[in-house]
């Protein structure tokens, strides 16, 4: 393999050959509409609750369990006391996925496409609080008996394809929320390649008991990082000009004409070697 002389090769300019085709290692916020559900334009309210789907977010029901009576999507305002023992993680209000009518009927939800598509050498990171929410009384007076989980998953898609999940990894103790974490890495190749990156958020409704009580998933702070990750194409070229800025920096001062003092100091221990 042949390597470029150094010394005819400027190492700025290998730097900024490798600068322009790196991309940036910093983490970008990937735009995500209502992403705290704060959004409640359209909504019927209904004391702390409001019920449709949120703002921004579609329905995810391909077996129509929310045209069942007695299930509702929308949102929650938690206090600190009723249902959660927090408030929402993030904002005043959650997204709410309540079933009593349609148990074990099959999984359902909220799905947004965005606006970005998928990248090659990057790094992508969502993140979604997820709510196992407890037993309470709302403002109304009505009790929920809301003992059980239904589980959970979490959906990076990319062109309508799940390209990573987390399908319900967490254990998280009633009334309060977990953090729910997919990473991605993509390289060089990959399918699906410039195609509009999506997220779904899913009640996998399952009833832990035959009879079991009400199933509610609940979802906040919807956040999506992407992280550029240099080719190693870059990294070589970077690496070479830190050397060839060495190399040129050593001779350089190899170069320099020695000042006065230097003789001077130069002249005096070799008269006292002699």
């Amino acid at each position: 393999m042949l390597f470029p002389d150094f010394r005819q090769v400027s190492p700025l300019f290998v730097v900024l050959i490798a600068l322009s085709t790196t991309s940036p290692s910093r983490a970008d916020l990937v735009t995500i509409q209502n992403a705290g559900f704060e959004d409640i334009t359209g909504q019927t309210v209904s004391n702390e609750f409001t019920l449709g789907t949120p703002v921004g977010w579609s329905l995810y029901d391909p077996n129509g369990v929310t045209s069942v009576a007695g299930t509702f999507t929308g949102t929650l305002f938690p206090n600190g006391t009723d249902f959660f023992n927090t408030t929402a993680p993030e904002g005043n209000r959650v997204s709410i996925l309540f079933n009593r009518g349609a148990q074990g009927s099959g999984a359902y939800g909220y799905e947004q496409t965005l606006a970005a598509t998928l990248q090659a050498n990057t790094d992508y990171s969502l993140s979604v609080e997820v709510g196992n929410i407890q037993s309470g009384t709302s403002e109304s007076g009505e009790f929920f008996n809301l003992d059980d989980f239904p589980g959970y998953r979490v959906e990076l898609l990319a062109g309508g394809v799940v390209i990573a999940q987390d399908n319900n990894s967490l254990i998280i103790t009633e009334g309060t929320f977990a953090t729910s974490t997919v990473n991605f890495s993509v390289g060089a190749v990959h399918a699906q390649l410039g195609q509009t990156l999506g997220i779904r958020l899913l009640n996998l409704n399952v009833p832990p008991t035959p009879s079991g009580p009400d199933l509610e998933v609940d979802f906040d702070n919807v956040t999506l990082d992407a992280t550029g990750v240099p080719e190693p194409a870059s990294l070589w070229l970077m690496s070479l000009g830190g050397i060839g800025m060495i190399v040129t920096l050593r001779r350089r001062r190899r170069m320099q004409p020695r000042s006065a003092d230097q003789h001077n100091l130069i002249a005096s221990a070799k008269h006292l070697d002699g």
